[in-house]
């Protein structure tokens, strides 16, 4: 059957960025892929939405887009609703929960998991196509590692702070260290691929330590989460800090919106219960 096709404009609201993706939809009718990121922009809360440069965007890509919003800040979400405007598409399906989705949750309360980890780990089952297990590791304002079963259900995982939560944490529960921007601990040294772990100085023993902890912490993490599962699973990486991991995780593939490519893949396919 030919290949059809149709754009999506994914939004996800974290507690420190709002991401939009524009994906282009492919359906082959004979397999489930991801869709694929046409255009991307990353906005820090509290500064102004590019609504003018989605527009023209959208409009340059596409000749008509659905648009699905999903986020940890519900607040941010609801404002970001209500301004939404007509000149870049309809008014977005806001999914709040996971009911309804192609997975089975499989921990003690399924309904308060993050939305952000269940929708990343169904894009997981449609990259290992539900033939082998996957872990799943997202570096956003936490990071998360999460596993999901061969059979596509999520198991549950681990959570702790990302590279930029680290730094704060440092800053405001101390007296004396000061603020390492995420700007410099993602400004890594190419030849070593991380920071120097001899810091010489304050900033640079801070950035060691976060840096260097949190390739520690999510490669222990994995190797513990690898005896979970049954047969060898997929590691996966997505985030905005993912890339800084990549060299460290082996044989790691890495996706940079995962959960928002699982958010498109449920509204596409009608799970995602809309309000």
């Amino acid at each position: 059957m030919p290949e059809s096709s149709r754009s999506w404009l994914a939004v996800d609201v974290g507690n420190s960025r709002v991401k939009f993706v524009l994906f282009n939809e492919r359906l082959d009718h004979t397999a489930v892929e991801l869709p694929e990121a046409l255009a991307a922009w990353t906005v820090a809360l509290g500064q102004p939405i590019p609504w003018q440069d989605l527009q023209i965007t959208v409009q340059r890509l596409t000749t008509g887009v659905h648009a699905v919003i999903a986020g940890s800040n519900q607040k941010v979400v609801d404002r970001i609703v209500e301004a939404w405007p007509e000149t870049v598409s309809h008014r977005p399906c806001l999914v709040r929960s996971s009911e309804g989705f192609p997975l089975e949750i499989l921990v003690d309360e399924p309904r308060r998991v993050g939305l952000d980890r269940v929708l990343s780990s169904v894009a997981a089952a449609v990259i290992t196509r539900r033939q082998a297990p996957a872990i799943v590791v997202d570096c956003g304002t936490a990071t998360t590692v999460n596993v999901v079963r061969a059979d596509g259900a999520f198991l549950g995982g681990a959570i702790l702070p990302g590279f930029a939560l680290m730094s704060q944490a440092l800053h405001h529960y101390t007296e004396v260290l000061p603020l390492v921007s995420i700007e410099e601990i993602v400004s890594i040294d190419i030849e070593h691929q991380g920071h120097a772990p001899l810091g010489k100085n304050t900033r640079q023993a801070i950035m060691s330590g976060i840096f260097w902890g949190q390739v520690g912490a999510v490669q222990e993490l994995v190797q513990r989460l690898r005896r979970e599962v049954d047969g060898e699973p997929h590691v996966l990486l997505s985030g905005g800090g993912s890339r800084l991991l990549v060299p460290h995780l082996s044989k790691a593939i890495h996706y940079p919106y995962l959960a928002l490519q699982g958010l498109v893949l449920v509204a596409a396919a009608g799970r995602a219960t809309c309000v």
